[in-house]
């Protein structure tokens, strides 16, 4: 509820976004969040480098970071390991099977995976043979998330080619700001802090 109490709906954050993820709320942030700025994924996802959101907030209701809050640091030697300072989370990817093309249409793609821009990549792809319709064998990569690199992004969700509701989403659980919306039952970036 801070951010509520400093945001002015001034509007800076939307407008300096480079890949216009920000959007004013209407009705699904409350009457209480009205004009505030959400993430709208679907047409455009938070650039991982960027944190100009935060520099042109006057209130502080988006705190000021820098780069390497934002996208961590690997301790030296630990790439993909462990992290001497875990990334800023917004959030985390998941999958919707029934919509995904490799996991329910038997179709390859991994446009989502191709994209993802944290390093290691948070999306990684499965080898599968699945059966379409005919009968026939067909090898696909299914995608799935590694929630311990996800960083919330929205770039997969971008760019997913399904139409209308993406198969690939994003949802609030595992961001930086919460200590009880977690998914992992193990130790992790995400619950030891």
């Amino acid at each position: 509820h801070a951010f509520l109490e400093k945001c002015i709906r001034c509007a800076e954050c939307m407008k300096v976004c480079p890949n216009n993820a920000l959007h004013p709320a209407f009705v699904e942030a409350g009457v209480e969040g009205m004009w505030t700025p959400i993430f709208v994924m679907r047409i455009g996802y938070c650039e991982p480098s960027c944190v100009l959101c935060g520099d042109v907030c006057p209130t502080g209701a988006i705190q000021k970071i820098n780069e390497t809050q934002k996208m961590g640091k690997w301790k030296p030697g630990a790439m993909g390991k462990e992290w001497e300072v875990a990334p800023i989370r917004v959030g985390t990817a998941f999958y919707d099977k029934g919509r995904c093309l490799p996991w329910s249409m038997a179709t390859p793609c991994i446009v989502c995976e191709e994209f993802c821009p944290t390093s290691p990549k948070a999306i990684y792809t499965v080898d599968a043979e699945v059966q379409n319709r005919k009968g026939e064998k067909i090898k696909v990569q299914q995608p799935a998330v590694d929630p311990t690199l996800c960083v919330g992004c929205g770039a997969c969700e971008k760019v997913c080619p399904v139409v209308d509701q993406p198969a690939v989403y994003v949802t609030s659980v595992g961001e930086t700001r919460s200590k009880t919306n977690v998914i992992l039952l193990e130790n992790t970036s995400y619950n030891t802090k």
